[in-house]
């Protein structure tokens, strides 16, 4: 679902061993990653009020590698103390995006505590997007290293880049028990699948595994085994860096695009979205919805809206932005364990005056399907199930076409779980994958998009003149 997670998890894997109990202060930059053809160039003080810029380039890199930059300092004075990191980026050409992140390492090289802003990577050409990332720093931590990450090609460039200790570390004061039990009561109350879980043998081991616990970031393995013990596959535990930069940021997690395609067509790629911050979700809409509204004069044979890179996050704002297409009906509903029903439209309820773009609800839509369709990328799929004059292509999507909803933990972090099954505006529940109407068994290729070949092929056969 967030293919970045996996990238930055294993970004600092070339980084040499350092010897003795404690790693040297080192403010200099090197370059790690999965793949060769990056530099990098850093100056300033990372601990200074004006911070560091680091600037991170591709040069002749692996389009599907990455590049990270990376600086070391020695832990012992933030030993117990929460610390962030944080920066202006400016990126050029970043088409799979940037971020920067920051981690813990014990005297064995091993990641005690780990957090990046891979969640809402700053993509294609950008400027000043801010991003910040903390951990609380265990006692048992020897280094800290920290950086950027570029994916693929481009270039990024981190302007006050800068670490600083928080006057107080929020999640201290809070006991490790009362993390892990508020969890339990949550998913107890409100998962889908809490019933199938048996709460009677799970509790005590969870309880075990949190015994030691000094500080909650130790009772999150627990907590993540308990949402595995779900088996739906799309319950996570966000970090309360993660939940600050969620409740405070919005913004795509890949380039969109509205464009006129051969045979007078109109094409629209839908990415995810991530966030809830309400001027970034306004600006999106607004650009999207705009974006629609220019073109449609010119538009004779229909829509594609492509979703095959819409991998989830906030559906508000995407569901917004399609509203030209989708109109102001209800489009499905979301099912509770009870059976009770909510009903989602494209309207947001959070916005009282959405832009809206011209009336485009009868025109015909060839939606685009893939395998990083997810979440609330399959959201969108469902939203044009059943509507007049549409037709999906493509290859299956990710299989998490289920409802998540997030509750804050005390330490400030937010469990998220899934607690609804998508039902599209016929009554169908989902559940699992999406299968499109006409399956393509094709490989999409700088020269090739055969999913979109025949997508235009439907439109064009059906249009009239």
């Amino acid at each position: 679902m967030h293919r970045l997670l996996v990238v930055v998890l294993f970004a600092c894997v070339g980084i040499a061993p350092m010897s003795g109990a404690a790693a040297p202060t080192d403010t200099s930059w090197r370059i790690t990653g999965s793949g060769h053809g990056y530099d990098v160039h850093g100056s300033g003080d990372l601990l200074g009020e004006d911070g560091a810029t680091v600037s991170l380039r591709a040069q002749h890199a692996d389009p599907v590698k990455f590049g990270s930059s990376v600086s070391v300092l020695d832990a012992t004075r933030y030993r117990g103390r929460t610390i962030r990191l944080s920066a202006d980026l400016d990126t050029h050409d970043a088409v799979n995006g940037a971020l920067i992140w920051l981690r813990a390492d014990n005297a064995a090289h091993q990641i005690i505590s780990f957090a990046n802003s891979q969640r809402m990577p700053v993509v294609a050409t950008t400027t000043d997007a801010h991003r910040a990332v903390q951990i609380d720093v265990p006692t048992a931590a020897t280094s800290l290293l920290l950086g950027t990450v570029l994916n693929g090609n481009g270039e990024v460039t981190a302007r006050q880049l800068r670490l600083v200790v928080l006057d107080t570390s929020t999640t201290a004061r809070v006991a490790p028990a009362s993390v892990l039990d508020a969890a339990i009561r949550i998913v107890q109350a409100h998962a889908l699948h809490a019933r199938d879980v048996d709460w009677v043998r799970l509790v005590p081991e969870l309880h075990a595994m949190a015994s030691d616990a000094v500080v909650p970031i130790d009772v999150y393995p627990a907590i993540r085994q308990m949402l595995n013990a779900l088996g739906d596959h799309h319950s996570y535990l966000m970090p309360p860096s993660d939940a600050h930069q969620h409740q405070t940021s919005g913004g795509a997690t890949s380039p969109s695009s509205v464009e006129l395609k051969p045979g007078s067509v109109g094409y629209i790629e839908m990415p995810g979205y991530e966030g809830m911050n309400a001027p970034a979700r306004h600006a999106f809409v607004a650009s999207m919805v705009g974006a629609i509204g220019t073109l449609a004069p010119q538009v004779r044979c229909g829509w594609v809206v492509d979703l095959r890179h819409d991998t989830g996050g906030s559906m508000l704002p995407m569901l917004a932005g399609l509203r030209p297409l989708l109109g102001d009906e209800p489009l499905g509903s979301f099912r509770y364990a009870d059976g009770n029903e909510t009903k989602f439209a494209a309207a947001n309820p959070l916005d009282q005056a959405p832009a809206r773009g011209p009336e485009l609800e009868h025109d015909a839509v060839a939606v685009l399907l893939g395998p990083h369709t997810s979440s609330s990328g399959e959201v969108m799929a469902i939203a044009f199930q059943g509507r007049p004059g549409t037709r999906s292509f493509g290859q299956p999507t990710d299989g998490r076409s289920t409802g998540n909803s997030a509750f804050p933990l005390p330490d400030g972090s937010l469990l998220v779980i899934t607690t609804t099954v998508d039902v599209d505006r016929n009554g169908h529940a989902y559940g699992g994958k999406l299968m499109p109407d006409q399956a393509i068994d094709a490989t999409t290729s700088a020269a090739s998009d055969p999913t979109l070949t025949a997508a235009l092929a439907w439109l064009a056969a059906s249009c009239v003149h």
